[in-house]
């Protein structure tokens, strides 16, 4: 069976599962494991990303990978056949601590499992997320399957917008939007919900870029150019909302300044100036400011 079909098919028991839990909201369903078989399994392990870091078992997602596909039906069989017997213990989530944004000493920890616990996570996801998307009122948007920040966004313009006024209390979530919010005159002199990238958002940005040029200084120009202008673009494809092209515009140019400094370190040569890295950003242009996520989008 091909994956589409397979994926068609476990779309079809998840639909039944939901219209199940919607018809009786308080059924207690006692046990859905009977729907994961090998076919939900082969369909969690496509879902799972396995570029993410190493778990306890220190096995790095490429060596997991190339060991699961060796024997792909078997391994997951035998992870299958485990979960059905009650015989699977999942390992330790290995605990790590990153910086937190905007601090100076604080971190925020993380829980990264190994691959194998990482597919019967998506396996289960699977088969539990019809029930509770049930539960869940129309204004809630996160961390739910086609739902995103940038919907949550849009009704949080919409609803002061409409009111023309009020409050907007920010509870719940800490940094799910990364965009500070703040009432602003329209270019026509009337009063409107504006957002701009967070602070930290935009430094951590920066900083980034900074570490990027300095690694790779050294790099023919034209695979600089087409990296830099990538990562623009993936900044654009979450901060790219209207009203927020100032921001946008800003970090083009943090970007540029980045670029020079570093590219006039990769030696003792003659210094480029700033005319002639104009030639050089006009031979290889980064990409202009876009706007993504637009409020006057049909």
């Amino acid at each position: 069976m091909t994956p589409a079909l397979e994926r068609e098919r476990i779309s079809t028991k998840q639909q039944k599962i939901a219209e199940l839990a919607r018809r009786a909201p308080q059924r207690v369903l006692l046990t859905l494991a009977h729907h994961i078989d090998l076919m939900w399994m082969e369909e969690a392990y496509r879902r799972t990303r396995k570029d993410g870091a190493v778990g306890v078992d220190g096995v790095t997602a490429a060596a997991h990978e190339e060991r699961l596909q060796e024997k792909l039906q078997e391994n997951l069989s035998d992870l299958l056949e485990r979960f059905k017997s009650g015989l699977y213990r999942a390992p330790p989530v290995r605990r790590v601590h990153i910086p937190k944004d905007g601090t100076k000493n604080k971190t925020r920890p993380i829980g990264i499992p190994t691959l194998e616990d990482r597919i019967l996570q998506r396996a289960v996801l699977t088969a539990l997320e019809p029930v509770y998307e049930q539960d869940f009122l129309d204004c809630s948007y996160g961390f739910r399957p086609g739902r995103s920040a940038h919907q949550a966004l849009e009704v949080l313009w919409q609803g002061p917008m409409a009111i023309a006024g009020g409050w907007v209390i920010d509870l719940d979530i800490q940094s799910y939007f990364d965009i500070t919010h703040y009432w602003g005159r329209s270019r026509k002199g009337r009063w409107v919900v504006q957002r701009k990238t967070a602070r930290t958002r935009f430094s951590r940005a920066v900083r980034q870029i900074g570490d990027w040029c300095r690694q790779h200084r050294h790099l023919p120009v034209a695979v600089q150019q087409q990296t830099l202008s990538r990562k623009l673009r993936g900044h654009d494809a979450y901060y790219g909302l209207t009203g927020n092209g100032r921001a946008l515009a800003r970090l083009r140019h943090e970007v540029r300044r980045q670029w020079r400094k570093w590219l006039n370190r990769r030696s003792q040569a003659a210094r480029l100036s700033w005319a002639a890295f104009a030639r050089l950003v006009t031979r290889y242009p980064l990409p202009p400011v876009r706007v993504v996520h637009s409020i006057y989008a049909t």
